[in-house]
């Protein structure tokens, strides 16, 4: 949605009400349909796909309808904006500096979050009028004190943090006002490959408990 004052359009509402993302690898449908089962069942129905991979949005729309929201992450080309717009992406999380890209995702009204890790970084990002949120890529490089030494230097940019997937980081993040938090490698674990699913559970339960923490 655009507002005519703010015209950045805005990150889905179950997107910020979820205040988390799961990244999925590589997989096919087969892989993801029991683990992405779980997730859901566990409070993490918000998911985001790269270009390139077998599985795509569409396949797992069709398989759980609207049990789940699903985006894209890793775009760095105009062509990865038009496989998004296709695939109607409920959000996309670019990485690089491509104008052309950015008007692609614009003009399809796909919330955009631009990629960045330093305060200057950030700032800039923001500047792009198309900027939904900004990604803090990698979100744990820079210790537990860094989300809240970011929330004081610039209390009005929306942030995602990415790369910060343990409980106590994503508890720093959020407690510090980041949007949300994007999950991967650390959450999924062996999952997508016949791994264990209950443990998948025993993972998530944390990362809902966090994000589910209002300071």
């Amino acid at each position: 949605m655009i507002d005519a004052v703010n015209p950045r359009v805005e990150l889905p509402a179950g997107l910020v009400e979820t205040r988390a993302i799961v990244l999925l690898p590589g997989c096919t449908l087969d892989e993801a349909v029991a683990p992405v089962e779980v997730l859901i069942e566990e409070g993490l129905p918000i998911l985001s796909l790269s270009p390139g991979q077998r599985l795509t949005p569409s396949m797992l729309r069709r398989v759980f309808g609207r049990r789940l929201l699903v985006g894209t992450h890793d775009l760095r080309t105009p062509a990865d904006a038009q496989w998004a717009v296709s695939e109607q992406a409920a959000f996309a999380l670019t990485l690089g500096d491509d104008d052309q890209l950015r008007s692609e995702l614009a003009a399809a009204q796909i919330p955009q979050c631009p990629a960045a890790l330093t305060p200057t970084e950030i700032a800039n990002a923001w500047k792009q009028p198309d900027a939904a949120a900004v990604q803090v890529v990698p979100a744990g490089v820079l210790g537990t004190s860094y989300p809240a030494q970011l929330a004081a230097l610039l209390p009005d940019i929306a942030v995602l943090a990415r790369g910060a997937e343990s409980v106590h980081e994503v508890k720093a993040w959020l407690g510090a006002g980041a949007v949300a938090v994007c999950l991967a490698d650390r959450l999924i674990g062996d999952a997508l490959h016949r791994g264990d699913l209950s443990a998948l559970r025993s993972r998530a339960r944390p990362i809902v408990e966090a994000t589910r923490t209002r300071s």
